[in-house]
């Protein structure tokens, strides 16, 4: 009975936490928690069974609202006050920095000059000094809010205990250590782990090595094809340190320890130990809490199940910290546990019970693991597609085919990264034989990844209405489903093929049937144009500031709509919100052709990677001196450089493209001065679609470019809440004054526009 409690309690608190984050206003939390517990006698008139499960969840729903509000008011507002304001402060470095190519980022807990809050400092083009944990630096920061990004509700700073972000005006002076430091000593050792890994094991499997011991995945971010080939796969959860790691770890202390009270009371410093070295992730946390009350239950002559244990977990972490419920990796983490319990026992006793699979332990081991599987995925898909916007349909193949090898590697890998802390010779020869088990890895994320249709993308509304279908029919089916259990397996498996099927088939008819579509990307601050046809796919920039990579975005988009390769590229100029995409971009899906403006090799720095991509990925590259035409399928291209000033922005790249008589023209981050050269040389006509220069900035737009280009429709490509102000109010107007429909990316989110002259 007490088990029960605990579980009620776990619902009402997380849901409460859940809607605070999400959707209640801070200011009224308080009188809510107050409504419910004034309400909470209620429960009494319920049946008797009833009557105590739903007092608990009240009273613990009222307790969850008073715990966001009040971490709310003593942590995080006193922060965000300071927000938009320069300070120095006295900081403690709590972990080792990040170094990217444009910032440096190091994790600090705020000593003087500030509340008293862990944090996130960054430096842009420059070098920070050298840190390790425990030291203490001072400089001059300037505050931004860790509860908003680009005017939108952030989750992933708070959710993670860090309560502030701050940028350094000038690069920080270490003025001291701190008399602690041994207490870092467990990110030392995760150090040592990851940087063993990138040394000892060869290049093409160091960086999924470091990212399976440690959780540090910066470098894997950094590998563009690696990274998009699992996420393709559905694979990335296997680098996202959590109880898959968590058992196996045990699993090997156990095997070299034996099963018993010791090895269980020798097990828990050890998983301990692993928890700090991963940074203390909600994943792993979740983990060890659960596998520490699955250990000691027997110690205390108690029985443990899986939901006490993971209601267990989930106030655990929320009581430390209720906006931890905003965090992708806990929501992930508790939806794939929560499949656990309530799919997996069912499946479980239907794969004993027939006669072919306990005769087989082949089968019935195949069976267990497809079981596992898709209990983890029925409520973690869901979570993974609104956050991602893809949905792996081939990742139980890639769990089934990966994971136990994945598995021998992590415990194999931190008996090598031990190894050769006494005897390198013989540790470097290990990893060079577990690098085949690695490798075989890759090949199998990359083979899935390059399967046709082997994701479905919420970037198609059919996708969306499909996934819907999809639960609708599984809820349905077991409920009230009739035949045997293969049947009704069957039956769903059957529906699922056909309905990905139909989705993809309807996606490339519509094409084939005459669609014509423009399509500005909500990329955030920054610019990607899509434009298709039947057969060709032309963009114009890839790049932004949005949570996802332009790239990304823009891969899924093209595939949802059935497209397999872009046919022309065209960046206007090389600033990085317009072209920071572009690498993933190659190496998502093949591009033909690469138009550059004619002074884009003096820009090496920025185009060093692009290029080297674009090689490798065999595209061709054009540079464009002078005014330009051409066609991709139906869509024609005519490409000016007016070359009306020195600035970058004025030297760039304008398109305008034809789709089927009707007319787009994409003016990048060009100015006045360069639409009245235009103007000047008769090239502005009548348009349909104007996507807005320079992202709806005063200084594009001007009256006598509005005056000739008479657009229909303009579109403006911005990102919420930019430091910038854009777009202007009184380009709005103008737009507006000349007729002009103004839709907005900071408002819509992706425009799509129909350009077939009958739309």
């Amino acid at each position: 009975m007490r088990w029960g409690k605990l579980v009620w309690a776990a619902i009402g608190y997380a849901a409460a936490v859940f809607l605070a984050e999400y959707v209640l206003p801070v200011r009224g939390l308080p009188y809510l928690a107050a409504a419910l517990v004034f309400l909470s006698p209620g429960a009494l008139l319920l049946q008797k069974s009833r009557r105590r499960p739903a007092l608990i969840l009240v009273l613990a729903a009222a307790a969850g609202l008073l715990a966001w509000w009040g971490r709310y008011e003593l942590h995080v507002a006193p922060c965000e006050a300071l927000a938009g304001q320069d300070v120095t402060v006295t900081a403690r470095v709590t972990d080792y920095p990040v170094t990217r190519p444009e910032y440096s980022r190091v994790p600090v807990t705020v000593m003087d000059g500030a509340p008293r809050e862990r944090a996130y400092f960054y430096l842009y083009h420059d070098e920070l000094p050298d840190l390790r944990p425990g030291d203490i630096l001072t400089a001059t920061v300037h505050r931004a809010s860790a509860m908003t990004r680009q005017g939108e509700r952030a989750h992933n700073q708070t959710s993670a205990g860090r309560n502030m972000i701050g940028y350094f005006r000038e690069t920080p002076e270490v003025t001291g250590r701190w008399e602690h430091r041994w207490i870092y000593f467990p990110r030392a050792i995760a150090r040592y782990v990851g940087e063993t890994c990138l040394t000892l094991f060869p290049d093409d499997t160091g960086i999924l090595m470091k990212a399976l011991l440690t959780g540090d995945k910066e470098e894997l971010y950094d590998n563009v094809p690696l990274y998009g080939s699992m996420r393709q796969a559905g694979m990335l959860h296997a680098v996202a340190v959590s109880g898959m790691h968590v058992f196996v770890l045990i699993f090997f202390l156990q095997t070299l320890l034996g099963r018993g009270r010791r090895a269980s009371l020798l097990s828990l410093p050890v998983m301990a130990l692993f928890v700090l070295m991963a940074g203390c992730g909600p994943s792993v946390v979740r983990a060890a809490v659960m596998q520490t009350i699955y250990m000691a239950a027997p110690l205390f002559h108690r029985e443990s199940d899986g939901p006490s244990g993971l209601a267990a977990a989930a106030l655990f972490l929320l009581l430390l910290n209720p906006m931890a419920i905003g965090g992708v990796g806990l929501q992930l983490s508790f939806a794939c546990m929560l499949g656990f319990a309530v799919f997996l026992p069912r499946l479980e006793r239907r794969i004993r019970n027939r006669r072919y699979f306990r005769r087989s332990r082949a089968a019935h081991g195949l069976w267990t693991s497809l079981a596992c599987t898709a209990s983890a995925t029925v409520f973690s898909l869901p979570v993974s597609a609104w956050y991602f916007g893809t949905v792996p349909l081939l990742s139980p193949l890639a769990n089934l085919l990966t994971l136990p090898v994945l598995e021998i590697c992590f415990g194999a890998g931190y008996g090598i990264c031990a190894l050769n802390a006494v005897f390198p010779a013989g540790a470097a020869v290990l990893a060079r034989i577990l690098s085949w088990g690695v490798r075989w890895c890759l090949l199998v994320f990359r083979q899935i990844a390059r399967v046709p249709f082997a994701c479905l993308y919420t970037a198609d509304p059919g996708g969306v209405i499909l996934l819907i279908g999809i639960y609708i029919l599984l809820f349905a089916l077991l409920k009230w489903g009739g035949g045997h259990f293969p049947y009704r397996a069957g039956v769903f498996l059957l529906s699922c093929v056909l309905g990905v099927a139909a989705v993809s088939g309807v996606s490339a008819l519509r094409l084939l049937s005459g669609r014509r579509e423009l399509a500005v990307l909500d990329v955030g601050q920054g610019q990607c144009v899509a434009m298709l046809d039947a057969t060709a796919a032309v963009v114009v920039d890839c790049g932004g500031s949005g949570w996802t990579n332009a790239g990304d975005r823009l891969a899924d988009y093209l595939l949802s709509a059935g497209k397999r390769h872009v046919d022309v590229l065209i960046l206007t100029h090389l600033h990085e919100d317009h072209i920071n995409g572009v690498e993933t971009l190659l190496f998502r899906m093949p591009v033909l052709e690469m138009i550059l403006p004619a002074d884009a090799a003096e820009d090496g720095d920025s185009l060093t990677g692009i290029l080297a991509a674009a090689e490798e990925n065999g595209t061709r590259i054009v540079t464009l001196a002078g005014d330009g035409a051409g066609a991709a399928g139906d869509i024609g291209l005519a490409l000016y450089q007016p070359q009306a000033g020195t600035e970058e922005n004025e030297r760039g790249i304008v398109a305008l493209a034809d789709l089927d008589g009707r007319t787009a023209l994409i003016m990048g981050d060009a100015g006045q001065s360069c639409e009245l050269a235009m103007v000047e040389r008769g090239l502005v006509p009548d348009v349909d679609v104007l996507v807005a220069g320079h992202h709806g900035s005063k200084t594009a737009s001007s009256p006598i470019f509005l005056l000739a280009a008479r657009p229909e429709t303009a579109a403006i490509s911005a990102g919420r809440g930019n430091s910038f102000g854009l777009p202007a109010e009184d380009v709005v107007e103008r737009l507006t004054d000349y007729g002009a429909a103004v839709r907005r990316t900071d408002v819509e989110g992706t425009l799509r526009i129909d350009m077939r002259t009958d739309g």
